[in-house]
């Protein structure tokens, strides 16, 4: 993967160069500059875009540490950063809180804006506990009873769906998640975690919510005091939030559509 790398900054260097040598460059030579930086960072990164993540943050150091020039090394390393924080691809998240970690943080390298800067610093704080191969975090939670859960049980696999009854994605989930589900073959817990506080609203959320699985438990769950910290923990800023661990308790599967479910099962 370093052959890529090097194969990359043959072509980045001299257009760097470029680039310092003339001080006195119109704005659009600049632009120019800029655009060709851009267009060699996205292709790229969807060169290594199946590589494991482990490589995708070497050869993010790598790039970034063979450029000098500071403006061009703030522009890549945003450029790299929002490619990875906004990529479609389970799991890449981890490489912008890697990138956030090493290099924004300290202001090695910088934004192109304080509300980007903090932006990112919220996105490190609220994904990094719930990042793929990690141990999922334990949270307590009540039941409808009055009663506390902790989830994940230990040595079972859990779907782990967190919900809110006013939201209107979260209900066009409920109501294909049984679809999605009926060919589930591993025995597993299926935690549906009401985010909200409205308690007829979740008792009437309940009634209506069949899986008809029998290899699925139905555990239902909320925290109305929000005293387990799930918002934190498993980044739930937003709902839907559906995520799969493994029954040795790693995160298998997280910002998840409901359809990629069975893509999953055979993994775990």
């Amino acid at each position: 993967m370093k052959r890529l790398a090097v194969i990359v900054t043959a072509i980045l260097v001299p257009m760097l160069a470029f680039a310092r040598a003339d001080t006195d460059r119109t704005a659009a030579e600049d632009s120019l500059v800029y655009e060709k930086l851009d267009s060699l960072a996205d292709r790229y990164t969807s060169l290594i875009s199946l590589e494991p993540v482990e490589v995708k943050q070497q050869e993010c150091d790598f790039l970034l540490s063979s450029i000098s020039d500071s403006l061009m090394l703030n522009h890549l390393a945003e450029r790299l950063y929002n490619r990875y924080s906004k990529s479609p691809l389970m799991g890449d998240e981890a490489v912008a809180i890697y990138l956030w970690d090493n290099w924004f943080e300290s202001r090695r390298v910088e934004f192109s804006s304080e509300e980007k800067y903090l932006d990112a610093k919220i996105f490190a704080r609220f994904n990094r506990q719930s990042l793929i191969g990690l141990q999922a975090p334990s949270l307590t939670l009540c039941r409808p009873c009055g009663g506390k859960t902790v989830l994940p049980r230990p040595g079972r696999t859990a779907i782990v769906f967190f919900y809110d009854t006013d939201c209107a994605k979260c209900r066009l989930e409920t109501k294909v998640l049984p679809t999605v589900l009926k060919n589930w073959k591993a025995r597993a817990d299926f935690y549906a975690v009401y985010v909200g506080t409205d308690k007829d609203k979740w008792k009437k959320w309940r009634r209506e919510f069949k899986l008809g699985n029998c290899n699925l438990k139905v555990i239902h769950l909320w925290d109305p005091e929000m005293e387990s910290d799930f918002v934190q923990s498993y980044g739930v800023l937003s709902t839907p939030k559906l995520f799969v661990i493994k029954n040795d308790g790693r995160i298998a599967g997280r910002r998840l559509e409901v359809e990629n479910l069975p893509q999953l099962e055979s993994s775990l």
